[in-house]
């Protein structure tokens, strides 16, 4: 069940004096599932994502990577000395990607390793199926894209909230996505809650961010990583084993070889 804001012209016209600040309209929580290789399909992970809205502007990201980057920030800035008094530091968040959009522009914010990397992703075609349906209570229609990386995906929409938005990448239809999935069922995305927001849509502050010349520099870059995870840190020839003789490096670089989705 879907928890529901009522949008109304009312609450449009009060956003009027807070739109030279980018405040949000709309606040759109998503659950999301995600399986990594698709030759597993019982072994998924589970995470909560939050899309902030306007007509022009957007963010989608982890709450928990933003209370986790928000206290580093926090800390940094009250460093004495050389010293940093880290004190509780919040856990670290399962999806650090994130992704704004500014007027037409999508920019996302990936992981590679420890380095974050910031690039324009190009625009999805979307074709509007016939198909629809009633989600909690939305009337709902179906639309397909395929992404450059060559990904089929679905999306239900709902024109009740009258923003062109969705989770992650996946903008542009005339409403609101209310479910998204892929073709082959390692990737789906569904709204659990909907309000009204007055929130600031600003990027997160994640740090350093590598910022690329185009998305194909980043699927280089993850590429490269996960043919060889220790190539931006211990080298190529560096080995490591516990007491028991257990080799991480080879596990891990079985665990990166087993990853065969990815959501780009």
């Amino acid at each position: 069940m879907i928890k529901k804001a009522i949008f109304s012209i009312g609450f449009t016209l009060s956003f009027i004096l807070l739109s030279a600040q980018t405040a949000a309209k709309l606040e759109v929580r998503y659950s999301m599932k995600f399986i990594p290789d698709s030759t597993k399909k019982n072994n998924a992970s589970y995470a909560e994502v939050t899309l902030l809205c306007n007509e022009n502007e957007s963010l989608y990201y982890s709450p928990d990577a933003k209370k986790y980057y928000d206290y580093l920030y926090k800390k940094t800035r009250e460093m004495s000395g050389n010293k940093i008094d880290l004190g509780s530091l919040p856990a670290y968040p399962k999806v650090r990607g994130n992704v704004y959009r500014n007027g037409s522009t999508i920019t996302a914010t990936l992981p590679v390793s420890k380095y974050n990397y910031s690039f324009e992703e190009p625009q999805l075609k979307w074709e509007l199926l016939k198909d629809t349906k009633t989600i909690d209570g939305m009337k709902c229609n179906l639309a397909q894209t395929t992404t450059d990386t060559g990904d089929i995906f679905f999306a239900w929409y709902t024109q009740q909230y009258p923003f062109s938005e969705g989770p992650f990448r996946f903008k542009g239809l005339p409403g609101l996505i209310i479910k998204l999935y892929n073709k082959n069922n390692t990737i789906e995305i569904n709204a659990s809650e909907i309000r009204q927001s007055s929130e600031i849509i600003e990027p997160l502050s994640l740090g350093r961010i590598i910022k690329l010349k185009s998305k194909e520099e980043f699927l280089k870059a993850r590429k490269t990583y996960y043919e060889n995870p220790n190539i931006n840190s211990l080298g190529d020839d560096i080995i490591i084993k516990d007491d028991r003789g257990t080799d991480y490096t080879k596990r891990r670089k079985d665990e990166l070889s087993s990853q065969n989705v990815f959501l780009d």
